[in-house]
């Protein structure tokens, strides 16, 4: 019954004018982007995107969110863009992803504002564009969350422009579940049963073994709606998958819950 507690909230930290934001473009890696940032009662990112010398990515970075969001479920936002895609970015301190965040884009509408509420379920975490097995879900500890930004990565060179008109969080963040802890022992002896398996040979077996704890946990209580997500897109992938590659696909599943506990 998430969905009792949505209502959104001023952030406890001015997301807009107080935090400590600076632009971070390709030009680490030797691209020609460029961008600006101006923060007061909006918040302005502009610049020129450039796929030039590998480039092809700028970005924003707001420091300071300190906690704030600890009792969130998600951001409500308000921009208004260029009609261009942009990843909206959230970033845990106790998470390290290298050229990483946790990610979900969003589609402007030029001439328009674009109000959507995103929950932290929504966010995947990503590293140089592709998504990082193994780490912990967003929503799996929001009170780690440290810094908040917007990405422009669309692969479409020129000018943009958007303009952040509002940032608030979504209050109503639940307890987890009563069948946490057993969830997390579930989990923890699928890996202590499977990992002899696998390394004896038998890596069909070791697949079966952690689909089958996996399935069989995916309606606990004790998940968050992002780590139910990621076991079903684990146990979509690894159907597609050999059964080596899909035991690791689920495997890693596995650690991204436990690494939350």
């Amino acid at each position: 019954m998430w969905w009792i507690l949505w209502m959104a909230q001023a952030l406890a930290t001015p997301m807009l004018s107080d935090l400590n934001w600076r632009t971070v473009n390709d030009t680490v890696m030797g691209g020609v982007s460029s961008s600006s940032v101006e923060a007061g009662e909006t918040l302005v990112f502009s610049g020129d995107l450039s796929l030039e010398q590998n480039g092809g990515f700028t970005s924003i970075r707001g420091a300071g969110v300190n906690g704030s969001l600890a009792e969130a479920t998600g951001l409500q936002v308000r921009l208004s863009g260029d009609g261009r895609t942009y990843d909206l970015t959230l970033e845990r301190s106790d998470v390290r992803m290298r050229a990483g965040n946790y990610r979900v884009k969003i589609q402007t509408v030029a001439g328009e504002v674009t109000e959507l509420t995103v929950p932290f379920s929504d966010f995947r975490p990503t590293s140089f564009g592709r998504p990082v097995d193994g780490a912990p879900a967003l929503d799996s500890a929001t009170e780690q969350i440290s810094q908040v930004g917007f990405l422009l990565a669309d692969g479409n060179p020129g000018p943009f422009h958007l303009e952040v008109l509002s940032i608030d969080s979504v209050i109503g963040r639940l307890p987890r579940g009563s069948s946490y802890e057993g969830v997390l022992r579930q989990l923890a002896t699928a890996i202590q049963d499977g990992v002899p398996v696998f390394n004896s040979g038998d890596v069909a077996g070791c697949r079966d073994l952690y689909k089958g704890a996996l399935t069989s946990v995916r309606t606990s209580d004790g998940l968050t709606p992002g780590e139910r997500s990621l076991v079903d897109e684990a146990l979509t992938t690894a159907d597609r998958q050999d059964a080596s590659a899909g035991a690791w696909t689920l495997r890693h599943a596995m650690d991204s819950i436990l690494g939350a506990g």
